[in-house]
Order: C-alpha cells, then sequence, then structure tokens
C-alpha cells in the first residue's frame, strides 16, 4: 500500500506487456556470416578459427514520458507523489509555440543473448533519473564540450545531408553530431525540440545510445579482438527497432520515424502498452575472430 501511495498517479496508469525476446526481436536480421578464417598464436603452436561478422541485440532502451516507468518491464518501478521528473510534451496547438518541445527519461539494459560467440567489454544498466546531466542542458555540456563547435546553423544544416543518408540506410559516421531526421545529437538529454512524440522519443534513445558510448560504458566489439571505446560513435554499427507500444521493423540510427510510426502510438494505449511509453532493440555490428581469448 505505501509503494502505491508514493507512485505517481501517471505511472499507475501505465502498463504494458513485458519485453519478450522470442517476438519482440527480428531475429532474421541477425545475418550471420562465416567471412574467413583466422589465426591465433597459442604457445603450443597456433589455433585456426573463423572471422564471423553478425548483428548482435545486445540493448534494451526505454524512453518514457513518466519518470521511472519501464516499457521493457511493462511498469512502474518508482517515483514520487510529484512525478518532477517526468517528461512532457508541448505540441504546437500550444499558446507557446516557439517553445514546442518533447522530454522524455531513458532507460539502458543489456540484453546477454549471443555472449558466447564474440567477447563483450560492456557495462551495467542506465536510469537517466538519477543522472542530473540527462536532465539539464548545462550540465551536460560538461560531457559534450564539443557542442559549441556544433551551436551554428550551417553545421547544423548539413545534418540535412545524413537525413538523406540514413533514410537510404547508410548513416553518415563523419556526422557524429546528426541523427539524421531526428536532428541533432546534442545537447545529449532528453530535451528534443521537436513535439512529434515518436520522432522525439527516437531522438532521445539515439542520444542516450551514444551517451553510453561516451562514458565507457559500451565498447565497440567490431575490430577482430577485443573491442575498442568509441567516445565519438559509430552510427553505421547499429540499427534499431521500436518494440512499445507496439513492433516495427528494423531501421538504421536517423531513418524518419514517419516511415513506420503510422498507428504506433495511439491515444492511451497502442497494441503493447501505454502511449508515449517506448521500447527500442538496439542491434549492433559484431565481428570477430571465434579463436580470440
Amino acid at each position: 500500500m505505501l509503494c502505491l501511495l508514493l507512485a505517481p498517479l501517471q505511472s499507475l496508469a501505465k502498463s504494458g506487456t513485458p519485453f519478450n525476446p522470442i517476438t519482440d526481436i527480428h531475429w532474421s536480421e541477425i545475418d550471420f556470416t562465416i567471412e574467413s578464417v583466422c589465426f591465433c598464436p597459442r604457445v603450443w603452436g597456433v589455433e585456426v578459427g573463423l572471422i564471423v561478422s553478425y548483428w548482435e541485440p545486445f540493448l534494451l532502451m526505454d524512453t518514457s514520458s513518466v519518470a521511472f516507468y519501464s516499457a521493457t518491464l511493462g511498469t512502474s518501478v518508482g517515483g514520487s507523489p510529484l512525478d518532477e521528473l517526468g517528461g512532457k510534451n508541448k505540441s504546437s496547438d500550444a499558446v507557446d509555440i516557439a517553445n514546442e518541445s518533447t522530454f522524455a527519461q531513458s532507460h539502458a539494459f543489456l540484453l546477454p543473448l549471443m555472449p558466447w560467440i564474440c567477447a563483450r567489454n560492456d557495462y551495467g544498466t542506465w536510469w537517466s533519473e538519477y543522472d542530473p546531466m540527462w536532465q539539464n542542458d548545462e550540465l551536460a555540456t560538461l560531457l559534450t564540450p564539443e557542442v559549441s563547435l556544433y551551436a551554428n546553423k550551417a553545421v547544423v544544416m548539413a545534418c540535412m545531408a545524413d537525413a538523406i543518408a540514413a533514410n537510404a540506410g547508410w548513416p553518415l559516421d563523419a556526422m557524429p553530431w546528426c541523427v539524421g531526421s531526428g536532428g541533432s545529437a546534442y545537447p545529449m538529454t532528453g530535451h528534443v525540440d521537436n513535439d512529434n512524440i515518436v520522432q522525439a522519443n527516437a531522438t532521445a534513445a539515439y542520444r542516450m545510445l551514444y551517451k553510453l558510448n561516451r562514458i565507457g560504458m559500451l565498447c565497440d566489439p567490431y575490430p577482430q579482438c577485443g573491442c575498442m571505446h568509441t567516445p565519438v560513435w559509430i552510427k553505421s554499427h547499429y540499427k534499431m527497432n521500436v518494440a512499445r507500444p507496439g513492433i516495427r521493423g528494423v531501421y538504421p540510427i536517423g531513418r524518419a520515424t514517419s516511415t513506420y510510426d503510422s498507428g504506433l502510438n495511439p491515444p492511451y494505449m497502442g497494441a503493447l502498452g501505454s502511449n508515449d511509453e517506448f521500447l527500442w532493440v538496439v542491434y549492433r555490428k559484431q565481428r570477430c575472430c571465434t579463436c580470440c581469448e
């Protein structure tokens, strides 16, 4: 009873079907490929292995309008009566049209489904409600001091090229400050200057993925052996599909949500969960030699 009293009313109204790896992952997208053989030196000689590549579903990310609600779990895991950390959406119907924006909290959960093929060096989980930098654009610049280089109209307009490329299936790694049709990867917070709820939440998910790379919680496993930390992310090594409030196909980072959001986020309740509460399955390009230690 005490937990119910402490939970915000908004979170009590939210519910959904918990993540199911059998139905919520597009297993056909894994695309397991044997590229060639490789050789690993050992004390006793040389071990022969295979160089394999595949897309691994390795991470789940929530973007939530209600603090501490997890679309992955289909329930709230805490909160406060005032819900001071909850999200918001200022639509174009508002009087203050200049401030059309969306805010979402975000959570990340590692998904250990295929760890035995290529070694992984990722860490833990993340709840943005405990991250003051996610709440405040100014604080976030402590983690992204380079943001001042991209705070001009010419650089922002250049993201149109990334949007075109991302919608064609090839996001531009040379433009890490862009997230295709989602706009800018900065500020690295839950504040998105877009009142289209699906597109804004996709952008928040991209930013969280970038942040996890920036702070060293994810280690890009693309080298043949081991992995490399990428504080400047390599966008083409990732792709996603939305799994709540409904399931849609897999797409590259930055593809316009208008290509898949029809009927995804109806009023009150989607096919698998409450509206405005999103779950994103993230796939990462894996490539390794199977005899690496």
